[in-house]
């Protein structure tokens, strides 16, 4: 795959939480098997349908509301577009009536029995796997298909074949970071025209309009943002009592008490708090964008809306920035991973540092080289990143994570814009974060087998 041929809405788009990998990622594959359950009129007397959730979709399912997921999908629910109370009501909708309606026909569908949690089965094409069995009234087996959900709300069918560079339309094919830097180089652009190009004839839309797309992604982020600093409920879902922090840290760097690392105007508390909004809208299945996973969502908006807010920094800015973060977003899918249980957390919050640091290093008027030094060195310092979420929920310490990350991305940008020079590109790191993730150990991928995840936090303490 080359980095060019994924449009930059492939890495921004809109999500429902808490993660585009265990929840965004099965809804669509719900709506793929109803959808190939229309097409096949030979199907439509099935009596049953199980689902099968495999590896990491089985150990950390549950936390990522996973079963309400894949039920909502074959419901024919939208993540992007349908209602999300609607949406996260799926499950317990079916576990009153006991049906399943899977367009063509109605089911009996008994939560229990027909979801089964399967952690130490590992389907063959991802660690993201599940099967979709259907059977007739004797119990015999109609048909069945495996899916996997790969990241970043991308998802694939076994039937899938690699679809050959020659389907790709995009006028600055590259494949590397060096490569995209030459054509921004010779069109004497910066790196995000280039990207907004290549998305444009993807997408075939025109360049105002894939422009104006973006705009309405970054509303999406914003909105995320101001909902999260304003809350309806001050505990997250789920058995870990997680208390929202967003609030509380947007205050303090809006009046901080000392001065030094507690002074006033300080663009990473703010980024810090911003970042924490968006984290924390996920964790309760809120309205996100992946950037580029939902596990990831907090860092890019929370540093981008910082800027905005201390700096003179127009909206129109902003939204050029976000198309360079898309790119680096793009290299990191096309020659690495952005999934969390594939190499664990440095491809979702390592990815979304990286992304916002080169995204910020450009809206600071960074060069084309400066905005890959800091790319590089944001991910090159998330190298190693375990993805343990405590109980399989996306809240610690993933929340907290975001927040620092969204630091480190701003530190990274200062470093670049300040050094200039590096001797260690960005696609190299890019490569041995994949070699790194892949040599990782299973229990530290998504798994909560390790690290964070088997722990239970004091329920006392102020978590």
């Amino acid at each position: 795959m080359l980095a060019s041929s994924i449009s930059a809405f492939q890495t921004f788009k809109r999500s429902v939480g808490p993660s585009s990998s265990h929840t965004h990622g099965p809804i669509l594959i719900g709506n793929l098997f109803r959808r190939l359950l229309a097409r096949r009129e030979e199907l439509h007397h099935l009596a049953r349908v199980r689902v099968t959730l495999c590896w990491s979709l089985a150990r950390t399912g549950k936390g990522h509301l996973t079963d309400n997921a894949i039920v909502a999908g074959l419901m024919g629910y939208d993540p992007v577009t349908d209602d999300l109370e609607r949406i996260n009501g799926a499950l317990e909708h079916v576990r009153k009536t006991k049906t399943l309606d899977m367009g063509v026909k109605e089911v009996p569908f008994d939560s229990a029995k027909d979801l089964i949690w399967s952690p130490y089965k590992r389907l063959p094409g991802h660690e993201n796997g599940l099967t979709i069995a259907i059977y007739d009234g004797e119990g015999r087996e109609l048909f069945s298909r495996n899916y996997y959900s790969i990241g970043g709300g991308m998802v694939r069918e076994e039937a899938d074949e690699e679809e050959g560079d020659e389907a790709h339309q995009e006028p600055f094919p590259y494949k590397l970071a060096s490569e995209w830097l030459q054509f921004a180089h010779q069109e004497g652009v910066p790196l995000s025209e280039i990207v907004k190009r290549n998305t444009a004839a993807i997408d075939r839309t025109t360049l105002d309009e894939t422009f104006e797309r973006m705009r309405n992604i970054w509303h999406v982020m914003k909105e995320c943002v101001e909902r999260g600093l304003e809350p309806k409920e001050p505990v997250l879902p789920g058995i870990l009592r997680v208390k929202r922090r967003a609030p509380q840290l947007f205050d303090a760097a809006k009046k901080p008490k000392r001065r030094g690392i507690f002074a006033s105007n300080d663009i990473c508390r703010y980024a810090t708090a911003f970042a924490y909004a968006v984290s924390e809208e996920n964790a309760a299945s809120g309205r996100v964008v992946t950037a580029p996973t939902n596990g990831g969502a907090g860092v890019v908006p929370g540093v981008m809306y910082a800027a905005m807010f201390l700096d003179d920094f127009s909206e129109d800015q902003i939204v050029e920035a976000l198309f360079t973060a898309a790119g680096i977003g793009g290299l990191i899918q096309a020659n690495a991973s952005i999934s969390g249980s594939e190499v664990g957390c440095q491809g979702e919050v390592g990815a979304a540092c990286s992304m916002a640091a080169g995204a910020v290093c450009q809206l600071f008027s960074g060069t084309s080289r400066e905005v890959e030094y800091a790319a590089e060195v944001a991910m090159e310092h998330s190298l190693g990143l375990e993805c343990t979420p405590m109980k399989g929920y996306v809240q610690i310490p993933c929340i907290e994570r975001n927040g620092i990350f969204a630091q480190k991305a701003l530190a990274a940008a200062q470093h670049a814009i300040t050094l200039k020079d590096h001797r260690i590109s960005l696609d190299l790191v890019i490569e041995k974060m994949y070699e790194n993730g892949k040599r990782m150990h299973p229990d530290f991928k998504e798994t909560s087998r390790a690290g964070f995840g088997t722990l239970t936090p004091d329920l006392d303490f102020p978590v």
